[in-house]
């Protein structure tokens, strides 16, 4: 089972970050105790129904690309209870306490924007705004790598008391997209579908416009798409994933 380790994350123009490097630590240690003898399987599984549930198509072993690869593994970790789970066999203090704070990480649809002098992640889903820490290297290159084409892009986001760092797992929309997203985020609140719905709903969309040749973004990224999504998650949970 391959781990992301101390890659992380890589933008769509090749760079690479890090997270800050407490949370860095921390995030390291855990994928290693997810990845042992004792939860392998039960980490196997949980990564494996991200991708089927996040894919537009049954994904081949090894198919999958890194910046989805580590998605899932941000999934187990958090939505998957893996993280709160070995908190508690950490041997520091600030470490479990960490380790915590990644186990709620806020999921969303994110664009990266300035208030101020300050870098900050903007929520679409819910109109919030996150100050990234200065020192968390995968914020700051997520703005410097968009440019002026404001690509949405999905994450999950930790808080902490001075500020709030990104995990590894970011999957870039094209900014093509943009609006269209837009619309379909309205479509999807007036379903009442949840926030993991339509974040998973938009990935497989991504996903389809990744994987089909010469396919149109207006294809890919459509209302029609939402479908019967929601019903589908529910009938194939994964033993331990948390709701």
């Amino acid at each position: 089972m391959r781990t992301p380790g101390r890659r992380f994350m890589r933008t769509a123009l090749g760079a690479r970050g890090r997270v800050t490097p407490a949370l860095s630590a921390v995030y390291d240690e855990l994928l290693a105790r997810a990845a042992a003898p004792g939860l392998r399987d039960r980490t196997t599984a949980l990564r494996a129904a991200f991708l089927k549930r996040t894919s537009s198509s049954t994904p081949g072993a090894g198919s999958e690309t890194e910046d989805r690869e580590r998605a899932a593994w941000d999934d187990a970790l958090t939505a998957g209870g893996l993280a709160a789970e070995l908190a508690d066999g950490l041997a520091d203090p600030s470490e479990r306490a960490l380790a915590r704070v990644l186990s709620r990480a806020h999921r969303a649809v994110f664009r990266m924007t300035l208030l101020g002098s300050h870098r900050a992640a903007y929520d679409v889903l819910s109109g919030a705004s996150f100050v990234v820490l200065p020192r968390d290297d995968i914020g700051r290159e997520v703005l410097a790598s968009q440019g002026e084409d404001e690509a949405l892009f999905e994450a999950r986001i930790v808080a902490a008391s001075d500020g709030c760092a990104m995990l590894p797992g970011i999957v870039f929309h094209p900014p093509d997209a943009t609006p269209l997203i837009y619309e379909i985020l309205t479509a999807g609140k007036l379903r009442a579908m949840s926030r993991d719905e339509l974040c998973d709903s938009l990935l497989r969309m991504q996903h389809t416009f990744r994987h089909l040749a010469r396919v149109k973004i207006g294809y890919a990224y459509k209302v029609e798409a939402l479908s019967s999504a929601a019903s589908d998650e529910s009938a194939a949970q994964v033993p331990g994933r948390a709701r």
